[in-house]
This record gives structure tokens, C-alpha cells and sequence, in this order.
């Protein structure tokens, strides 16, 4: 009985938000892959101890959320729970990950950077990692005071953008325009010695104070001086 109940409070879920796979996905280059909108439609619905098997109703909640604040579609929603695929397996986590529900709205002012700024620069962006739990970042050698930490960090990629040295030009001048007023933060991982390095030319932005870093995530390797 109580997992019939469990099941008809998963389908209300779906009925009220727009879940992957329903009305937040578009086409993915590696649909099938462990990270695709069909791998979190399964992940949101495969037992789990904290709410009895069924994480559809936290994500309609975090949408919910994100809606309410205006701020819902900017990314796909279920990207924003994406733990980075490339360290995944190697740290022994899933695919995607929940927040923490008291962080959920850390997000917020990092997301409406991307819709102001960010995005009229780059086009379209795709999340590649958001949230991290503690050892998470320690497996993937992040940096030790990480804004992935409270989820106030986004980790991206310009899914139409494919000239990487020009990608990085945009985004150094988009933020120096910016300014300190904006609070952004970049993670310009690029190395005009080696533009081989980071071929998916992924990027990070936060609203956690106005800063840029490179490769090693420190000023020294801040790209930028060396693109504008």
C-alpha cells in the first residue's frame, strides 16, 4: 500500500512539472549516454532511502521553485543536477545529485547572470556540473573554498560555439564589462600557450564576487590579460 501511495504522489509530480524527458529536454549529443536526459528520468525514479524511492517530487518542488522565482528554463532544470560526467566514475558517485534543499536558492543570482549576460554572448549553454557534495570536490581536485560547494556555481559549455579561442575572448571581455558590480565570477580554462587543453571548452560562472582564474584556480592562470 504505501508503495502504490509512493506511486501515485511520483505521477502527480510529473503531471505537475515539466520533468526531462517531458517538456525540459532538448535533443542531446549523446542521448543515451549516462548523463542524458534518460539517464536522470531513470536516476529520479529508481530507489532511493531518502524519500522512500522517489526523488520526482523533490525535483517538481525544485522547479516549482525556480519558476516562482523567474529564473526557470534559463538551463535545462535537470541539468542543474548533473554531477560532473567526466569524474563520476572514477569517484564512485551517480551521474546526478541532489542539492541540498537549504542551498537550492544559492542558484539563483547565477543563473539570472547567465540570462543577462552570459548567455547574449555565448548562445545556448549546457550545465556540466552544478552542485558538489564535499568529497565529490575532493575527488575532483576543486578548489578547497568551491562556490560548487553551496551551489552557487555552474560549470558550462557553449553547446554552438566552436572556435574555443574566441569562445574565451567573448567571455573575458564579457565580464570586464561587467564589472564588480555584476559579482561574477569566471573560471576561464583556456591556455592561449596550449589551446589544445580543454577541448569542450567548459567554463565557470558564479555570482560569488568578481574574480577570474585559469587552469590552476588562482590569478596566475587567468587567461584574460593575454585575450584582451
Amino acid at each position: 500500500m504505501r508503495r502504490a501511495i509512493v506511486l501515485l504522489l511520483g505521477l502527480a509530480a510529473l503531471a505537475s512539472a515539466s520533468l526531462a524527458g517531458v517538456g525540459d529536454v532538448g535533443p542531446s549529443a549523446d542521448e543515451a549516454g549516462p548523463s542524458s536526459a534518460g539517464a536522470f528520468n531513470r536516476w529520479l525514479f529508481a530507489e532511493n532511502p531518502h524519500n522512500g524511492g522517489w526523488k520526482a517530487r523533490d525535483y517538481a518542488e525544485f522547479q516549482g521553485m525556480l519558476e516562482d522565482e523567474g529564473v526557470a528554463g534559463i538551463v535545462p532544470t535537470w541539468q542543474l543536477w548533473r554531477v560532473d560526467a567526466q569524474y563520476a566514475p572514477r569517484c564512485g558517485t551517480d551521474y546526478f545529485a541532489m542539492p541540498p534543499k537549504e542551498r537550492w536558492r544559492e542558484i539563483i543570482p547565477t543563473l539570472k547572470l547567465l540570462r543577462s549576460k552570459v548567455i547574449p554572448v555565448t548562445g545556448p549553454l549546457e550545465v556540466a556540473s552544478g552542485w558538489r557534495s564535499p568529497a565529490i570536490n575532493t575527488c575532483v581536485r576543486g578548489a578547497s573554498r568551491s562556490a560548487h560547494l553551496n551551489f552557487k556555481a555552474l560549470d558550462l559549455m557553449a553547446t554552438q560555439r566552436r572556435d574555443r579561442r574566441e569562445l574565451f575572448v567573448d567571455l573575458c571581455a564579457m565580464q570586464g564589462a561587467a564589472g564588480s558590480g555584476s559579482r561574477m565570477g569566471l573560471g576561464a580554462y583556456f591556455n592561449p600557450d596550449d589551446p589544445s587543453a580543454n577541448r569542450a571548452g567548459r567554463f565557470h560562472i558564479d555570482a560569488n564576487g568578481h574574480r577570474t582564474w585559469g587552469f590552476d584556480y588562482t590569478a596566475k592562470s587567468n587567461p584574460c590579460p593575454k585575450l584582451t
